[in-house]
């Protein structure tokens, strides 16, 4: 019994110490784990708030896209890296701001950062495919280094594992543009703007590409829709007034325009200053001032030795004077954006209207090697080369080669446009029209420009009326050819041709009716153009 019974309070000591000295320390043990568990996740969430805060107000004034913006967004993300420093979407944001200020507003201290923050982010990097931000700006620089096919190779990858953003299709468009893609750019550039219809930076770029292609109203477009998203981005805002001057429009608007942006200096990178005297060059061009222009063109080049447009402004002036320079102007200008058909295209132009039919025929033979290998899409999943499908370029070289007298060339060239049935083909019918008609070829011409100069006068190209106006005139058709010749000095007169110009080509008509033995004609004639022209 003693033995039971001291076997039975020694269990009962065992139990008191258990539930008072152990438990209390056990349960001051779990609640220091909880105070410190709750102290963890209170500290996680604010310094997850904290960050998510800098993150949503660095994307915000990225997306504004001045240079300014730009900065006060690396600001933030500044202080959102003095919180946590392994934040994955800040270092792809940070690589991706400090790769525009490098590539696009050519800072070159951002070079640096530019590369730090983007290894920073591939290290950071899942493999979840919605995260593949930082592989397109990689893509982005790696393009910047002339590696166009790693390039192409890296963004087909992510595509193949399911990367889908408006980032991802900016550099898809760059790209094909560098590759001479230019459909499949458009098309990579126009569903980039789609899905970031409220960041201008998308908007401005596949402006710049459409303005290169020389589609200026599509260009204008495409601006307009940047400058909808932020009516103060200044790079869209200085593209868009080049397009306005490439067609000759709303100069006093430009000029305006100019002098705000230039009055901001101290906003503008080394590239949107060299932007702005490249807009300067090209309105004092359209004023007819290739001096003017020659100063603005250099001193955008002194600023940046690569902005394109005052490459192309330089050369357009130094043609105007008939500087034997300006064929080497245009072939650097060619050079610095060898897939880009406005500066060759157009250069050709302006070269052959200076008298260097030669050095037209130069530009073109670059322009035809850089896409002679290039293939694009056709009907069917088939492809066809880019050449081929290139009325534009077709349309230039005939117009070169028969002003260098080889018109049986000239003539093929023109027939491979018409082959196109592109947006060229009424004015390639022009051409050919035109051709034929200096052949004397009144049966050929006829057929041809009939199909460009309807009876109502609302032909896409009026300079058709003339054509047809003369080759009746041949065939002594006068009243028709009357009639023709008014639909076509009505239409120069809506498009701004300077009434003296249009006055003395009525003259000239009149006096070609006269010499003909057509008094009553040149009468009635003279005085229905008198009519308009009042």
């Amino acid at each position: 019994m003693g033995t039971a019974s001291g076997s039975n309070d020694g269990q009962r000591d065992w139990k008191r110490r258990e539930s008072l000295g152990s438990a209390l320390t056990q349960v001051a043990l779990v609640a220091l784990l909880l105070g410190g568990a709750v102290t963890f996740v209170v500290h996680r969430g604010q310094v997850r708030q904290e960050t998510e805060t800098h993150l949503k107000a660095a994307q915000s004034l990225a997306q504004r896209g001045n240079p300014a913006d730009l900065s006060k967004a690396l600001q933030e993300l500044e202080a959102l890296f003095a919180v946590d420093a392994d934040v994955y979407g800040a270092h792809a944001l940070a690589a991706d701001i400090h790769a525009v200020l490098w590539l696009d507003h050519h800072q070159p201290a951002s070079e640096a950062p530019a590369r730090e923050h983007l290894a920073r982010a591939e290290a950071l990097e899942s493999k979840d495919s919605e995260r593949y931000g930082a592989r397109v700006v990689r893509a982005w620089v790696t393009l910047s280094e002339g590696k166009t096919a790693e390039a192409a190779e890296t963004l087909k990858v992510l595509r193949e594992r399911g990367a889908s953003n408006p980032k991802l299709w900016l550099a898809q468009a760059r790209t094909d543009q560098a590759l001479g893609n230019l459909q499949g750019a458009r098309q990579a550039y126009a569903r980039a703007t789609e899905g970031a219809w409220k960041d201008p930076r998308f908007a401005t770029a596949y402006g710049e590409a459409l303005l290169q292609e020389g589609l200026f109203v599509q260009a204008g477009e495409a601006l307009g829709r940047a400058t909808a998203a932020n009516p103060d981005h200044l790079q869209a805002r200085l593209t868009g007034a080049l397009a306005h001057l490439y067609v000759r429009e709303k100069s006093a608007e430009v000029e305006r325009t100019l002098q705000d942006i230039q009055a901001r200096e101290a906003e503008l990178s080394p590239s949107l200053k060299a932007r702005a005297l490249a807009t300067r060059a090209e309105l004092a061009l359209s004023r007819n001032n290739p001096e003017a222009a020659l100063r603005d063109a250099d001193a955008a080049l002194a600023l940046y030795p690569g902005e394109p447009y005052a490459l192309f402004g330089r050369a357009k002036a130094l043609a105007e004077k008939k500087d034997p320079g300006a064929r080497a102007a245009f072939e650097s200008a060619v050079a610095k954006r060898k897939t880009a058909p406005l500066f060759a295209i157009e250069g050709a132009k302006a070269l052959q209207q200076a008298g260097d039919t030669p050095g037209a025929l130069a530009l073109l033979d670059t322009y035809e090697a850089t896409f002679r290998g290039v293939q694009v899409n056709a009907a069917e999943g088939k492809t066809v080369s880019a050449l081929e499908r290139d009325d534009r370029y077709w349309l230039a070289r005939g117009n070169v080669l028969e002003a260098a007298n080889r018109q049986d060339e000239a003539l093929a060239a023109y027939e491979h446009a018409l082959a196109v049935k592109g947006p060229q083909q009424a004015r390639a019918q022009y051409a050919k029209g035109a051709l034929l008609l200096a052949r004397k070829d009144y049966t050929g011409a006829k057929e041809v420009l009939a199909g460009v100069t309807p009876d109502n006068g609302a032909s896409s190209v009026p300079e058709a009326y003339t054509a047809m106006a003369e080759l009746l005139f041949a065939q002594g058709d006068y009243a028709t050819g009357c009639q023709h010749h008014y639909f076509a000095l009505s239409r120069a007169q809506g498009r701004g041709v300077p009434t003296e110009e249009l006055q003395a080509q009525a003259a000239a008509i009149s006096k070609q009716l006269t010499d003909a033995g057509q008094a009553k004609m040149a009468q009635a004639w003279k005085a229905e153009a008198e009519a308009l022209l009042k």
